[in-house]
Order: structure tokens, then C-alpha cells, then sequence
């Protein structure tokens, strides 16, 4: 019997590591139903911190993912390795800060990076398609530019800022809620990923980028070909490990579900690779933060974490070997939909899914 006790141990540890590692899903318990999402890369997240809202000081480069319903909201984060959650008051429909100039577009979000700030401009009322909701679409991206001061002054000065605007086109528009910034070529100056649909072709995936000295379209895909079919960006990241990052999408999520693979590739947008069964949206939600790239087994490559067309799992995918592979389904205590977000990676990762029906579910994976 001796001799097999360190087997028996062994066998013992193995079992509970292999029961360590299947993936759990369990709901948040909160006192408000979840409306309302912000991923840690939204706007509203990066500057929660610095407001009065919270109830505890947090650090101001803290990553957060921030929910919020009619009668109250979380920020939540990691500490040690442990989900934490800090509520702000907040009663109504509207973002505990603002989220964006009162130029833009009602509904949308602002983004930014360094001296750079984007933002849909100009609603239009021609496409009528509502697939956020009552949030319209809009005619222009609007980019700000902060510049640096000459000299040096002791007296305070105004920061100048120089401003530029992208049309969509009368034949277009920008459908979208939040412009994205990403540095596709690696420049140092993002460019923005947007959602360009033409009134009678449907949506087109569009980089805008700053050449020579201006702010244009530098490219787009081809439309889906029919009005009122969309397209949903789900994450920018370096997927296939080339050093050079990749966008994900999903071609009509209300319908087909296609998860689409796009590669900037000499200032052209080629399509690498898709696969059916996942989707990113709900109709009429203004809720666009639904996947997350994460590097969730610690090989500095990424995977993508998705809803499946039913919203009932999550999907986990990975693009080793030069084809989308689902590695891994996460069940969920109710089908997802509004939002879904990344805390850390590797082991100690936490995913965070708003569920359909006003529930937070945190995930292990």
C-alpha cells in the first residue's frame, strides 16, 4: 500500500487540476439589472477612475469594465488576482460621464489615443435602418488632433488642436456607435475602423487613415450587397502571430453569423479566413463591446472569445495553423448580448458577459 500512495497522491493532484481547469461561468450577484456595458478600452472606462462617481479611490491606469442600469452601476476590476467591484449611484438611462462632445452624433462614443480623439458627426436620417436602436447614423467621422506647444511659457496656454472631418458620401453613412483606433501599419499613428454602409449595397468594413499630412479613406471592403445587411467589427489583434494585427468581424450577425478574418495588406483590406456560427450583436442594442481578443494560454498569440449564434456559449477561437479553430465552448447561465470583456490574460484571466436578460456572469475560462 505504501508503494502506491504516491501514485494515489499523484492521480489525486492530476484530477484536481483537471477539474481546475474546465471552464466556469457563474452569475454576479448585483442589485440592478446590467443595461448598459463598457469594455476597459471604451472611453467611459478609461476615465471612470478619475471622476467622483466611484465609492473608493481607484488607480487611474487601473483596467476597468463598467456596467451600469436604472438604478445603479459597478466598476469592475482586479485586485490580486480577485474580481473586485466598486458602485457608483446612478439612476436613469444616460453614462454616468460623458462619453462624448456635444457635436457628435446622440448615442455615440468618442475614442482616443495619445494626442488623437475620434467621433461620429453629422446624424443622418436617410438610411433608417436602426440596428442600435433610436441611435441614428451619421454622415462624418470627425478627428481631433492635439499639437504641441512651441516654447516654453510660464503662464498657462491653451493647447491647440487641429481638427479634421471624413464624409461618408451621400451615398453612405457611418454605422456605427464607436470609431476604433488601431495602428494597422505601424507608423505610430492609428488608423480608425468603422463601419461605412451604403444605402442600397449594405456594409463595408472602412479604414481611415492620416496621408500626407490629411485625414481620408484609405480603404474598405466590398459591401455586403444588399441594403440593410450590417456587419459588426469584433477585435483588432495579431492573431496568427505575424506581427502584424488582423480585424475580426461578423458578417450579418442578426442572420448568417460569418466570422470574418481581415489583413491589412499593403493598404488594401484581403480576407484571410471566415467561419459560420457566431454573432457580436443584438438587434437594436447599442451595445458593440460582445468579443474580446485575449491571450488566454499564455503563447503571446490571442484568441478570440465570441458568442455562438445562439448567444448561449462562449466561443473560444484560435487562428494557429492558418485556419479558425474553436477550441473550446463555455456554456452561460443565459444567452449573452450585452457585453462581454477581458480582465488580464493567461491564468488569471476573468471574462465578463452582461447576459440577455439583465444578469453578469464572470468567466473563467
Amino acid at each position: 500500500m505504501s508503494r502506491l500512495a504516491p501514485v494515489l497522491a499523484l492521480a489525486v493532484t492530476l484530477l484536481g487540476s483537471l477539474a481546475r481547469a474546465e471552464p466556469t461561468a457563474a452569475v454576479v450577484p448585483l442589485p440592478f439589472a446590467v443595461e448598459h456595458f463598457r469594455a476597459p478600452q471604451s472611453h467611459l472606462a478609461r476615465t471612470l477612475a478619475s471622476s467622483t462617481l466611484l465609492a473608493e479611490k481607484l488607480p487611474l491606469d487601473r483596467a476597468l469594465v463598467v456596467v451600469w442600469g436604472k438604478t445603479g452601476g459597478a466598476a469592475f476590476h482586479l485586485e490580486k488576482g480577485e474580481l473586485k467591484q466598486v458602485r457608483f449611484s446612478h439612476q436613469g438611462e444616460d453614462a454616468p460621464v460623458p462619453e462624448a462632445s456635444r457635436n457628435a452624433v446622440p448615442g455615440t462614443r468618442m475614442q482616443s489615443a495619445g494626442p488623437l480623439t475620434v467621433a461620429l458627426s453629422g446624424a443622418r436620417a436617410d438610411y433608417h435602418h436602426n440596428v442600435f436602436g433610436a441611435v441614428s447614423e451619421a454622415g462624418a467621422i470627425a478627428v481631433a488632433e492635439r499639437q504641441p506647444l512651441a516654447g516654453v511659457s510660464a503662464q498657462p496656454r491653451a493647447v491647440p488642436i487641429r481638427t479634421a472631418t471624413v464624409e461618408s458620401g451621400a451615398d453612405a453613412v457611418f454605422e456605427d456607435v464607436e470609431p476604433r483606433l488601431a495602428d494597422l501599419d505601424g507608423d505610430g499613428t492609428p488608423e480608425i475602423v468603422t463601419v461605412k454602409s451604403y444605402l442600397d449595397k449594405g456594409s463595408a468594413l472602412a479604414i481611415i487613415g492620416r496621408r500626407d499630412g490629411a485625414w481620408r479613406l484609405l480603404a474598405e471592403t466590398p459591401p455586403i450587397g444588399e441594403r440593410h445587411r450590417w456587419l459588426a467589427p469584433a477585435a483588432v489583434a495579431d492573431f496568427d502571430g505575424d506581427g502584424r494585427p488582423e480585424i475580426a468581424l461578423v458578417r450579418t450577425p442578426h442572420l448568417q453569423g460569418v466570422l470574418q478574418i481581415w489583413a491589412w495588406q499593403d493598404g488594401k483590406l484581403a480576407l484571410k479566413h471566415e467561419a459560420s456560427g457566431y454573432t457580436n450583436h443584438i438587434l437594436g442594442s447599442a451595445i458593440v463591446d460582445n468579443a474580446v481578443a485575449v491571450d488566454l494560454d499564455g503563447d503571446a498569440r490571442p484568441e478570440l472569445v465570441i458568442p455562438t449564434f445562439d448567444r448561449k456559449a462562449l466561443a473560444v477561437l484560435s487562428l494557429r495553423g492558418g485556419m479558425i479553430k474553436e477550441v473550446r465552448r463555455i456554456a452561460l447561465p443565459a444567452a449573452a448580448g450585452r457585453g462581454l470583456a477581458a480582465l488580464r490574460a493567461g491564468k488569471d484571466v476573468h471574462i465578463l458577459v452582461g447576459l440577455e436578460d439583465g444578469r453578469l456572469a464572470a468567466v473563467r475560462p
